[in-house]
């Protein structure tokens, strides 16, 4: 006879009890186990500290945060890995062009192994408006293979033409090979993805999908490059994604670049690299390479990311822009959360004598971004920095303009992000002509700005500064 069901619950209560004790034990053992692991990760001293203290004291809730966040996953890439995908076949192709930079393009240099090109041919494309209808020709005059590498992709007007149009060169018999990031590109449905691979179009996303959990373990290291190749010939480089937002001027202000030369060698290395991250695979053999010199401008690749060693190249070149700079340095970046290396160097160059010029959006398209931003203007306006806020619409661009011969274009923010976890990619090109043209450009925008006030932070409330404090703590997560 079955026992009454208070009777039998009260019985099996000690039992549930001792196993979420066990469970509750075993999840304290791990916390200090992999409290130990952060140890002995490298990272700064007060974010080993945090985790330590999470772990150890709420590990319900940080192994999961740990997991996906605190674990590094990714490998420094090898000369092995260079040969592997196939790139290092293509490094003899820019021996020939490769010229002597300045300091700081001998550095990055020495830790990329991309060098300085002469030759090349380097133009600005101005917002979706201006970037999308020369992609699209160019696609559509491609002969031989075309690469495509995006953060994010909508399946919206923007998304579908493209979509269409790399379908239809796929079926003409082009080698189409597209990347995409599965966090940015999230909404992106799976018949979009199939669409493309049933007309003959690689497709991959870049942290692959080789278990159900490998998402949710590397979850924190983003693809943020946007790049595509043509032929080998020609590419294009820059902040713009593929999305119906980015096409409405006045909306979104971004800068791509189309760049012809031997320095778009340097690209398809790049990209050989991510595809075989992504797939495992070496789609370099048959591939044409075109480094015939197509103009005067020197340029060299900053691909930059988590597998860099320790430091990322782009959060070592923001620290020796701003070490180097002797008249100006004029950054404008959608999101800036520095590390403290970074603000500490745009603080040194500011009081220095250097004219540094910091252009954000007024109103940005992260709200916790923009509360962050509010606890370094004191410090930084304070120095002597000038910070604007660019008023028509959202600031997106990522460009750098440094005295009268540096200038770069690319992906990469300044935020945490970008400086340690993203991959990213830009273009740092040395010359009096692009520096020129570049600064003439961002003279243009910060004409349609507003100086940002130092003393926000004063006449702001007790909530915004707290929420400020508390997102400037989650930076490195944004």
């Amino acid at each position: 006879m079955p026992l009454p069901f208070p009777i039998s619950l009260a019985l099996a209560a000690p039992s549930i009890a001792a196993c979420i004790g066990w469970v509750a034990l075993a999840l304290h053992v791990a916390g200090i186990l992999l409290a130990l692991h952060s140890l002995l990760r490298t990272r700064s001293p007060q974010g080993t500290m945090a985790w330590i203290l999470g772990l150890v004291t709420f590990p319900y809730i940080a192994i999961p945060l740990y997991l996906a966040l605190g674990v590094a996953r990714i490998r420094r890439h090898t000369e092995q890995e260079m040969a592997d995908c196939g790139a290092e076949r293509l490094q003899p192709m820019l021996a020939p062009h490769r010229v002597e930079g300045g300091i700081i393009s001998r550095t990055l240099e020495r830790c990329s192994g991309y060098p300085l090109c002469s030759g090349n041919s380097i133009s600005l494309l101005r917002d979706g408006e201006d970037t999308y209808p020369v992609l699209e020709q160019a696609v559509r005059e491609a002969r031989s293979f075309i690469m495509v590498e995006f953060f994010i992709i909508r399946n919206d007007r923007v998304g579908s033409a493209l979509r269409k149009l790399l379908e239809a060169r796929a079926r003409d018999g082009l080698a189409v090979y597209v990347i995409y990031d599965e966090l940015g590109s999230h909404k992106l449905p799976n018949g979009y993805l199939r669409r493309l691979r049933r007309a003959g179009v690689k497709v991959a996303s870049f942290n692959g999908r080789r278990f159900w959990w490998s998402s949710f373990l590397r979850i924190n290291y983003r693809n943020h490059r946007k790049l595509v190749v043509i032929d080998g010939e020609l590419a294009y480089l820059g902040s713009l994604n593929v999305g119906q937002e980015y096409s409405r001027r006045n909306s979104w202000r971004d800068t791509f670049l189309s760049l012809r030369g031997p320095a778009v060698v340097e690209t398809m290395q790049s990209f050989l690299r991510d595809w075989y991250r992504a797939t495992g695979e070496n789609i370099s053999p048959g591939l044409p390479v075109h480094a015939e010199p197509a103009g005067t401008e020197c340029c060299q690749l900053i691909p930059s990311g988590p597998d860099d060693g320790g430091t990322s190249y782009w959060h070592l070149a923001v620290q020796e822009l701003a070490a180097h700079a002797r008249k100006r340095l004029w950054l404008a970046t959608p999101y800036f959360t520095p590390t403290e290396a970074v603000y500490a160097a745009l603080q040194g160059a500011a009081l220095r004598g250097v004219d540094v010029r910091i252009l954000v959006p007024q109103k940005s398209d992260n709200r916790m971004a923009n509360l962050a931003l509010l606890t370094y203007q004191r410090g930084l306006i304070s120095r002597g920095v000038k910070m604007l806020g660019y008023t028509p619409g959202v600031l997106h661009e990522k460009v750098a303009v440094m005295d009268d011969m540096t200038s770069t274009v690319g992906s990469a923010n300044l935020d945490e992000r970008s400086l340690r976890l993203n991959f990213e990619l830009t273009l740092f090109m040395e010359g009096r002509e692009m520096n020129e043209r570049v600064a003439a450009m961002l003279e243009e925008d910060m004409r349609h700005s507003t100086p940002l006030a130092a003393d926000a932070w004063e006449r702001a409330g007790w909530p915004v500064r707290l929420g400020a404090r508390i997102c400037r703590l989650l930076s490195p997560v944004l």
